[in-house]
């Protein structure tokens, strides 16, 4: 898992730099099932209503919308990427939807009438809205692009805040059609069949229901001066007071694990979000600023971006370093230079990669954004750097240089700062690779004559031989849980993929094609992605930890090589 560098230079001696090195050296969301991730909400604490997000504990809150309109009652989506809110920035509320970071503001319903209430389907492929288009509220539903937008309810009465079951079978919505005061009703998702009341509360309106993520309890606010917090069964039995103060408590959503219900009260003299547990104990003011805070929705944390590899590759012409998805998918050229980029080395949080370019006439370490962008120079030394490889912590840089006539093993800060030698041997030291506590790299070294796998201390000290095989062993990289390094060996004859323990120990074989298979990297999934040559040309496989598995990723006449993963 760990950024890590390595070339074994009978294979990959078309990559120059390496060969050079080796010569000298929601309002009314449902709360879908998950883990609890952020919180939106609605502030109007820079002048008017604004989009914020923040983390669960209160921290870290960020306006998202900034807009001199008014934006407000924002919904996360199920798989917490998107959020959709309501904004008069085109002269009357329409429903926005825009990315969770709040990029990419769109427009979804473009009517001249008032779209507000919005919220997504279990899937995220539809979102149900309120809009007064037919002449009062009535609930309508569409596609998560905007289109298809259909009317599900035709009632005089008003309609509104309706939010799906975690089920996607039911709606439930707030309207006036059992009288003057609004009820909690729940119809089919197709808005087929009677919609049932479920509150019928004779005095006074229950509004803005949110499903429990296993859809068996309904949260919702009553009143219509001041408003509490209540719960009742998905069927409108068990009717419980949650917050039973006199102050005005609304907007309640569950979060996605259930275990907490997220709210906005005027308790302490302004609204603000707060949370409770489910039963209404243990409220806890999560912000605390003069201005109104409301409409709270807790979103489900995210899932995890599709686990990624960096290769390098000559394809088009010469080696550029390029990015895939870990099943060999999407595979995109991150760098565009005619000079020699390779050696690519995620960093641990994905954000960064470093690599080794000899586009201003020597090798040297560069760093980009994932996606290619902001490529920098890092070492500037008339020597050949390369091989770069992250500390775990993204603060370091370990790195190759054959600036003392050798190649030994550097360390540097990330924006390439104060570097230090920290090998001293006659002998050429590269392939540095940090494990995963931050507190060692192994490195391969010639000093003994062959080239073998050693380990030290991140400041260079206590060097210890882990290989002693009179093959070449090289190529180290640790596992995610720092137990496990694996290597490449020619000991059998031809390179094969290795793995040992941290100690040294039980060095066991687990490739065993004739073909040669070098440069192993472990992914965050405990899987090891390689490069051999067994279809006739370099490609990245990938493989189980214990061997098994083996799978081709890459399927091009030209070499594919160096894979590494965050």
């Amino acid at each position: 898992m760990n950024p890590r560098r390595r070339t074994t230079a009978s294979l990959v001696s078309v990559a120059v730099l390496v060969a050079a090195l080796a010569a000298s050296a929601r309002p009314a969301l449902a709360a879908f099932p998950g883990a609890n991730g952020k919180i939106v909400f609605t502030s109007d604490r820079d002048g008017n209503d604004e989009i914020y997000v923040m983390n669960a504990d209160g921290t870290a809150q960020t306006n998202l919308t900034n807009n001199p309109a008014s934006d407000a009652r924002p919904a996360w989506s199920p798989d917490g990427s998107k959020i959709v809110f309501t904004s008069n920035r085109d002269g009357n509320a329409e429903i926005y939807v825009m990315n969770a970071d709040g990029s990419a503001q769109t427009n979804l319903t473009n009517n001249p009438a008032t779209d507000t209430e919005a919220a997504w389907s279990p899937d995220g492929s539809k979102i149900v809205f309120d809009s007064s288009r037919d002449g009062n509220a009535e609930i309508y539903v569409m596609n998560a692009d905007g289109t298809a937008q259909t009317n599900l309810t035709n009632n005089s009465a008003t309609d509104d805040a309706a939010v799906w079951s975690p089920d996607g079978s039911r709606i439930a919505f707030a309207s006036t059609r059992g009288g003057f005061f609004f009820d909690i009703w729940v119809m089919n998702s197709d808005g087929s069949g009677a919609p049932v009341d479920l509150t019928n509360t004779p005095a006074g309106s229950d509004v803005r229901p949110d499903w429990s993520p296993d859809g068996t309890k309904l949260t919702f606010y009553f009143g219509d001066v001041g408003h509490d917090v209540y719960v009742m069964n998905a069927d409108g039995s068990g009717r419980t007071n949650l917050t039973n103060s006199a102050a005005s408590d609304f907007g309640p959503v569950w979060s996605p694990d259930g275990t907490k219900i997220a709210f906005n009260s005027d308790r302490d003299g302004n609204q603000e979000i707060y949370v409770m547990n489910p039963d209404g104990s243990g409220p806890v003011r999560l912000t605390t600023i003069s201005a109104s805070d409301t409409f709270p929705d807790w979103g489900p944390q995210p899932a995890p971006a599709p686990a990624k590899l960096a290769f390098a590759s000559n394809r088009d012409g010469n080696f550029e370093v390029y990015s895939m998805n870990a099943d060999g998918s999407g595979q995109t050229r991150l760098t565009t230079n005619p000079a020699v980029d390779a050696t690519p080395a995620f960093s641990a949080d994905g954000t960064k990669i470093a690599f080794a370019s000899n586009r201003t006439g020597n090798g040297d370490v560069y760093v980009m954004n994932a996606d290619g962008s902001g490529q920098t120079r890092l070492t500037t030394n008339p020597a050949v750097d390369a091989t770069p490889a992250f500390s775990a912590d993204g603060t370091k840089i370990a790195f190759a240089s054959g600036r003392t006539g050798n190649g030994d093993v550097y360390v540097m800060n990330a924006d390439g700062s104060v570097q230090t030698r920290l090998t001293t041997s006659s002998a050429v030291d590269a392939e540095p690779t940090w494990s995963p506590d931050g507190t060692k790299i192994a490195f391969a070294s010639g000093r003994t004559g062959n080239r073998d796998v050693y380990v030290m201390n991140a400041d260079g000290s206590v060097q210890a031989r882990l290989t002693t095989s009179a093959a070449v062993d090289s190529s180290p990289d640790w596992s995610a849980d720092g137990a496990k390094i694996a290597f490449a060996s020619r000991r059998d004859g031809n390179f094969e993929v290795y793995s040992m323990n941290a100690d040294g120990s039980g060095q066991t074989r687990l490739t065993t094609n004739p073909a040669s298979d070098v440069e192993p990297a472990f992914l965050a999934t405990g899987k090891i992605a390689f490069a051999s040559n067994r279809d006739g040309n370099l490609e990245v496989y990938s493989m189980n930890a214990d061997g098994s598995g083996q799978t081709r990723l890459t399927t091009n006449p030209a070499a594919d090589i160096s894979p590494d993963a965050p």
